[in-house]
């Protein structure tokens, strides 16, 4: 996670706080947090269903964004961002960064409040894809709890058959060592197909490890010392 992205973040969630919007950060840094491995290229966040068009016009209200018109060809990878606003920065100038508005219906992540975490304090553990964020900006971003995050990234495949909700879910179970008892516990509440998906996932751990890794416990984590951990960051449970 790098420190412009989170400038990025940080700038964008206060904006919007002061018009009383919620939001939740998601795609890669909402990742990097649950400990993936992903380059940020995109700001993805969502707002309450139908704030995006409001949430959108704020942003650019206040000067720092305007309407990104991109030429971006559409694949099987950047589907899920047609008819979602687009916005671009007008205050980091040669390092433009564009920022995409979903509504958290379609990440399941309604009501938003419930699902995402509050400020914390930085006396907890993070993942070491964040280790170059001061811990002060990390603690007050709006990111979701990995419970909902999760699910509702898997239902969202299961729904529209979106490659990247599938990746990510694969990710999230990689990066932070899920088990059967974690779907067990944090799950329960969750259609059974959301469940199975995820378990057959776990139970491919093991698999998914380079022959020529160092890594022994996933494909994202080296040994038993840094999964435990993962497994205290803040939104583990």
């Amino acid at each position: 996670m790098g420190q412009l992205s989170m400038t990025l973040a940080t700038v964008v969630s206060r904006i919007l706080g002061e018009y009383g919007i919620p939001l939740c950060i998601i795609g890669e840094l909402a990742l990097n947090y649950y400990n993936v491995p992903r380059v940020c290229y995109d700001l993805e966040v969502c707002v309450p269903k139908g704030s995006s068009i409001i949430a959108a016009a704020r942003l650019c209200l206040s000067g720092f964004f305007q309407p990104f018109d991109t030429k971006e060809a559409i694949n099987n990878y950047t589907e899920y961002k047609r008819g979602f606003p687009r916005l671009i920065t007008t205050f980091l100038e040669g390092k433009q960064r564009s920022i995409i508005i979903f509504t958290a219906n379609v990440y399941g992540l309604e009501p938003l409040e419930q699902k995402t975490l509050q400020s914390r304090g930085v006396d907890g553990s993070f993942s070491k894809e964040i280790a170059d964020v001061p811990l002060e900006e990390i603690a007050t971003l709006p990111l979701p709890r990995l419970a909902p995050f999760l699910a509702g990234l898997a239902t969202k495949f299961i729904l529209t058959q979106d490659d990247n909700a599938m990746i990510a879910v694969e990710q999230l179970v990689d990066g932070m060592d899920l088990d059967e008892s974690w779907v067990d516990s944090q799950l329960a509440d969750y259609p059974q197909a959301v469940r199975d998906m995820i378990t057959g996932l776990i139970n491919g751990k093991q698999c998914r490890i380079d022959y020529f890794s160092d890594n022994q416990v996933t494909c994202f984590i080296r040994d038993e010392a840094e999964a435990a951990h993962v497994r205290s960051i803040v939104g583990y449970i």
